[in-house]
């Protein structure tokens, strides 16, 4: 995720697993990075009440993103 892109977002949920998520679609070859809107997600030992965090691909991955995530 070098080039600058645009980003989509294809999951929303909690710390924990947005990183599962993310790990995921990264273990099948499609960049992913995590996003959240709050800082305190990233100071704070309770992340789970930061808020919902999502996970972001890049556009042309979107697709098969998606589609690997419904088999899941």
């Amino acid at each position: 995720m070098n080039e600058k892109q645009d980003l989509v977002c294809v999951f929303k949920g909690d710390s924990f697993e947005s990183e599962v998520v993310r790990a995921r679609l990264e273990a099948d070859g499609i960049p992913a990075m995590i996003m959240n809107n709050s800082l305190s997600a990233i100071f704070s030992t309770y992340t789970a009440m930061a808020g919902p965090v999502s996970v972001m691909v890049n556009s042309q991955d979107e697709e098969r993103a998606v589609k690997l995530l419904q088999e899941q």
